[in-house]
């Protein structure tokens, strides 16, 4: 692949997968095949229409296991502990992930790629597959087509840094910079917590393509305006996740408004909705590290909860970004988290919903294909649940009173 490309035409394949997602197979027995191999079928869901899919070249995780591997807890990346009486305002200050007895973390992973130089064009380091080069926000990263194809032109867009995942400002301009570089592919991150990200936290990485996924159709709620910024369309988008439009055809607009979001998002808590942005928790993850008396436990440390999922597309000359607000909490009663798949799906479903699947489609252990057709209607009601269940505002009264105080605060 040649450095800075604008991408290509979509495979004869690809497009036949496109044409038989958009057709479906609705409320019948019967499901589609793609050209992988891979079961697949569109759920009119109360929310929509969803889509389902089995891949079977994809291994399944235990979250537990992409905690692990990413040196962090299942209740979110720890940090240090601040001393007793300092409290969460000492917290908020602590940032990355750095801290003594972490586990440790890989220094390499599927996604390092070596830049081009002496030994030839950029490559993937392990398999050596050739990768394009591209700037964003000043720094090397590269993409490549994922050799699972989740949709149409799947891509990985990674850090030339082995560094871990990471939601912040500079996250919104390398998402706007691979829009401007190739605007016909929607980018897109996963979040950077246990729980709520994906399936590998310990490379800061994005995924994009050619594909428009269910979350993109709906329209907003509810609209709203941003002080200063009242010419930036935003509003809530009418989905069981919880989540924030935003557009705009100026980048610069846009891109202040969603990290305005972000950073409302971050320190935001709202205890009638189960919404916490830090915890202090002991080394086994659960809450209530602070004794009777008010003084820490030890050993205890400080996680956070709040993140986002930042999808970006275009829409004509309109950036268009959907910020998709996650919280990773655990508690001893929901120890996989409070907004993660209920544990009595996890026959259906148990690892981190991430990126693709917040936005509508599922992507299903291969353990499942052998219980077709049986279990098909099952796995389509199963992931509108677990869509419901990743939202942080529900839809109900607390839910509406936390949007409430959450847009207050933007």
């Amino acid at each position: 692949m040649s450095r800075g490309g604008r991408g290509r035409p979509r495979r004869a394949g690809e497009a036949a997968v496109v044409s038989g997602v958009a057709r479906g197979v609705e409320g019948a027995s019967e499901y589609a095949v793609d050209e992988r191999g891979n079961p697949f079928w569109i759920y009119s869901s109360p929310a929509g229409p969803l889509e389902i899919t089995i891949n079977l070249a994809k291994p399944e995780k235990d979250p537990r296991d992409i905690a692990s591997a990413a040196g962090a807890t299942l209740g979110g990346a720890a940090l240090e502990a601040t001393p007793a009486g300092e409290g969460e305002a000492a917290a908020a200050t602590v940032e990355g992930d750095a801290r003594e007895g972490a586990p440790s973390v890989p220094t390499t992973c599927d996604l390092c790629w070596e830049p081009s130089g002496e030994d030839g064009p950029a490559h993937l380091r392990r398999s050596g597959a050739p990768v394009t080069e591209v700037a964003l926000g000043g720094e090397p990263w590269a993409w490549w087509f994922s050799p699972y194809g989740y949709f149409p032109e799947h891509l990985i867009v990674a850090s030339c840094e082995h560094r871990p995942m990471a939601i912040d400002h500079g996250t919104i301009a390398r998402l706007l910079d691979f829009s401007d570089a190739y605007p016909r592919w929607f980018i897109g991150s996963n979040a950077d917590l246990p729980i709520v990200g994906g399936s590998l936290l310990g490379h800061d990485h994005f995924q994009g393509g050619g594909h428009r996924f269910p979350l993109m159709n709906v329209p907003i709620a509810r609209a709203f305006s941003i002080e200063g910024l009242e010419s930036v369309e935003a509003g809530i988008v009418r989905w069981p996740a919880s989540v924030v439009r935003l557009r705009s055809c100026d980048r610069r607009l846009l891109a202040e408004a969603a990290c305005r979001v972000l950073d409302a998002w971050r320190p935001f808590s709202f205890e009638e909705c189960d919404i916490r942005a830090l915890s202090l928790v002991p080394d086994d993850g659960r809450e209530g590290a602070v004794s009777a008396s008010g003084a820490l436990a030890s050993p205890a440390r400080f996680v956070q909860h709040n993140t986002a999922n930042p999808i970006l597309w275009r829409e004509g000359d309109d950036y268009v970004m959907d910020l998709v607000l996650r919280n990773n909490r655990t508690t001893p009663e929901h120890p996989f988290g409070l907004f993660h798949v209920p544990e009595r799906l996890f026959h259906i479903k148990k690892e981190n919903i991430g990126l693709i699947e917040i936005m509508g489609r599922a992507i299903l252990p291969a353990r499942l294909a052998a219980e077709l057709p049986a279990i098909k209607d099952e796995c389509s009601r199963a992931f509108y649940e677990i869509l419901v269940a990743t939202g942080v505002f529900k839809d109900d009264a607390a839910g509406r009173r936390g949007w409430e105080a959450f847009l207050a605060t933007i």
